[in-house]
């Protein structure tokens, strides 16, 4: 859903017939994971994308065409060295791989999966949209979406809505995606989360393109200073919020959950101190200091009580991956793809030394619902 906001904001500004086309399933090597969408009108793009851009030219040329008769999944294969006639679906690109796009006709109700997860996000709230791309013919294209909170929307019926139910209750518990069979149908179960929250302690000028880059991902970020508000609100423009606390207050004033993404950065000794000291004992997704080394073995030294092993075990310091940056723009970039690492479980390390496929989307329950 990273193109969700774009999207939303591109159908707010046209009038008439729209294609949405999303990425429903993926074999082998792809630029975009299942989930990944575009907006097309009839004059063409809009906003999102399917892939890095081989694939958006021909889908918006036929895609009015395609989706005159209903909704419908193209397969495109690149897996081969030369292109083949298939109706414009196989390119040589040497990608390596299969990706299958789902079109369809675009209209506002209760079905439409875009506004119902932006709904979810904006309540704070974990969604799910279950979509059938294949399997029985009227259902191609149908949904199922639910919250956490319950409320649920489904245009499917008898034992493939069972299915389906299932599939989408056990990935709201665990809030994995993925895409395969289900119910005697094949299905996109796609989670959707609120933005992940980051708050980042700490006033200074490198602050700001911390701000700037984790904004761009589409994270929620909140900066946390001793500083008047006026001054926090004008040094970070960027920022979706800004708190005016010191270090004693910010368990009161802040919003910190099993989900947060802590950068400390104050640049001063007691503040830091009594910042990890409220920061460590809770459950963070993520918990980094700026600065060397030694500087922080000294704050965790003077910290009473002692940090636990597995409190030291979640914090990253000297934050940041190694990336050899210096200068405050590229000590951002270390820092965000660090936090990045964190959240999809990886070590940051280079791809080339990677065994296993880039992107893992393995079904949790397809075995046993297919």
């Amino acid at each position: 859903m990273k193109d969700l906001e774009d999207i939303l904001r591109a159908r707010g500004r046209i009038q008439g017939p729209l294609v949405l086309a999303t990425v429903v399933a993926v074999s082998g090597s792809a630029y975009r994971r299942p989930g990944a969408r575009m907006l097309m009108h009839e004059e063409g793009w809009l906003a999102g994308g399917v892939s890095g851009g081989c694939l958006e030219g021909d889908i918006i040329r036929k895609a009015f065409f395609w989706t005159a008769s209903g909704p419908r999944v193209l397969r495109y294969d690149s897996t081969g060295d030369n292109a083949e006639d298939e109706g414009g679906l196989s390119f040589a690109l040497g990608c390596n791989g299969v990706v299958d796009v789902l079109l369809e006709r675009w209209e506002p109700g209760p079905l439409d999966p875009l506004a119902f997860a932006d709904e979810a996000r904006r309540q704070s709230r974990r969604a799910v949209v279950a979509t059938v791309y294949a399997g029985p013919a009227n259902a191609v294209g149908a949904r199922l979406l639910l919250r956490d909170n319950g409320v649920e929307v489904s245009n499917l019926s008898g034992p493939l809505r069972d299915a389906v139910r299932t599939a989408a209750g056990e990935a709201l518990e665990v809030g994995r995606t993925w895409s395969g069979p289900c119910g005697g149908a094949d299905v996109l179960v796609e989670v959707v989360d609120p933005p992940t929250p980051v708050v980042l302690f700490g006033g200074g000028f490198d602050v700001a393109p911390v701000v700037t880059q984790a904004a761009a991902l589409g994270w929620h970020v909140t900066v946390v200073a001793d500083k008047p508000i006026d001054t926090l609100r004008r040094r970070f423009p960027k920022a979706h919020a800004v708190v005016a606390a010191k270090a004693r207050e910010i368990q009161e004033k802040v919003t910190l959950s099993s989900r947060t993404l802590a950068v400390v950065m104050t640049h001063s000794l007691p503040q830091d101190r009594e910042l990890l000291a409220r920061l460590l004992p809770l459950p963070l997704r993520y918990l980094g200091v700026l600065g060397p080394r030694s500087r922080t073995d000294r704050l965790l030294s003077e910290l009473t009580p002692a940090p636990t092993p597995a409190q030291l075990e979640k914090l990253h310091a000297p934050i940041g991956l190694d990336l050899g940056g210096e200068g405050p723009d590229e000590v951002a970039l270390s820092i965000v793809a660090e936090m990045r690492a964190v959240l999809a479980d990886r070590e940051g390390g280079k791809l080339r030394d990677r065994q296993a496929p880039i992107h893992t989307l393995a079904p949790p329950m397809a075995r046993r619902l297919a």
